[in-house]
């Protein structure tokens, strides 16, 4: 992912802070919505498309953007449940949540490492993948072919995205599991979608939420997100898992997020005996966004905090 965010920047950005003055003809786009009606984000349409002159600052100079522009309507897609594996012997769930650009992952089983992994860690309930439409490196592309500056739109309509379906269209799937507890586990926008499941659980539903676990999460840090309050929804603990070093988060995410930083680099900022967070950074060693560097690593970070193996050794 990081390869393809730096390649899509450097197409459209000049080095050593000369302004750059672009007129942008994008015509008209036209599309339907299908399946759950998630529409494109009134925040992404601040950034990309407003109406008449948008006013961008490089390197303190002033550089003015003329943008023709319709707006683009998104084809989105109901997410859907991927029974990875059945369980050996726990009444309970983990449903992994990939993030932005993983819309292409439909065939999920073929991810071993990660699945051989958590079954290391001591996981002995059944194994699924939430999938939804979390863009690809095609639709990325051609977003910031078309309208020149939009990368950053096309990850913030993400981002909205992944709230709509975790506080929308999760439940209803989660709920119908025949598993009695669900863990979660999401990586970037995937833990963004976590976050909303979690906020979003009733109380009061047959289905509980057990653990929630987060890597290179892609929200908010801060207090107000409510983790306190929130956290109340689940039975178990809150895992962050961070990275500071990571490129994307600390890039694309602080840069339209004025500057608050996300859970994917740093810890959570409030209190709570439950919310445990797990600083990765010298182990992973670089700045790569990806769950593939948090795999070699992930047995050791969640038996710390998490007693999977301590629960899967009374059953043998």
């Amino acid at each position: 992912m990081q390869d393809i965010l730096e390649g899509v920047f450097k197409g459209f950005a000049q080095i050593g802070g000369k302004v750059v003055e672009t007129a942008f003809d994008i015509g008209k786009v036209t599309g339907s919505v299908i399946g759950t009606g998630i529409e494109t984000t009134q925040k992404a349409g601040g950034i990309l498309l407003g109406t008449g002159q948008t006013t961008f600052q490089v390197s303190q100079k002033v550089t003015e953007i003329v943008v023709d522009w319709t707006i683009e309507e998104v084809t989105h897609r109901r997410p859907y449940l991927i029974r990875i594996e059945p369980s050996l012997g726990w009444d309970e769930a983990l449903v992994f949540i990939n993030g932005f650009l993983s819309e292409g992952e439909t065939q999920p089983w073929e991810k071993r490492l990660l699945w051989e992994t958590l079954r290391r860690a001591g996981w002995q309930g059944s194994l699924y993948y939430l999938w939804w439409d979390a863009s690809s490196p095609v639709s990325l592309t051609l977003s910031a072919l078309k309208l020149g500056v939009g990368l950053l739109a096309h990850w913030e309509a993400h981002k909205a995205k992944a709230k709509e379906v975790g506080l929308k269209y999760a439940y209803p799937l989660l709920s119908a599991l025949p598993e009695r507890q669900i863990t979660l586990m999401g990586f970037s926008l995937g833990a963004r979608v976590a976050y909303y499941i979690m906020r979003g659980w009733p109380q009061t539903a047959d289905r509980r939420l057990k653990d929630v676990i987060l890597l290179s999460g892609a929200v908010r840090r801060q207090a107000d997100k409510n983790w306190s309050l929130h956290i109340e929804n689940i039975t178990g603990k809150l895992v962050n898992i961070y990275n500071e070093d990571d490129w994307v988060l600390a890039y694309v995410f602080k840069a339209p997020s004025l500057n608050r930083s996300p859970c994917g680099i740093k810890p959570i900022r409030e209190f709570h005996p439950r919310i445990e967070n797990l600083n990765a950074t010298h182990l992973i060693g670089s700045g790569e966004h990806s769950c593939k560097a948090y795999l070699p690593h992930l047995e050791f970070l969640l038996e710390q905090k998490l007693d999977w193996k301590a629960r899967s050794s009374r059953l043998l």
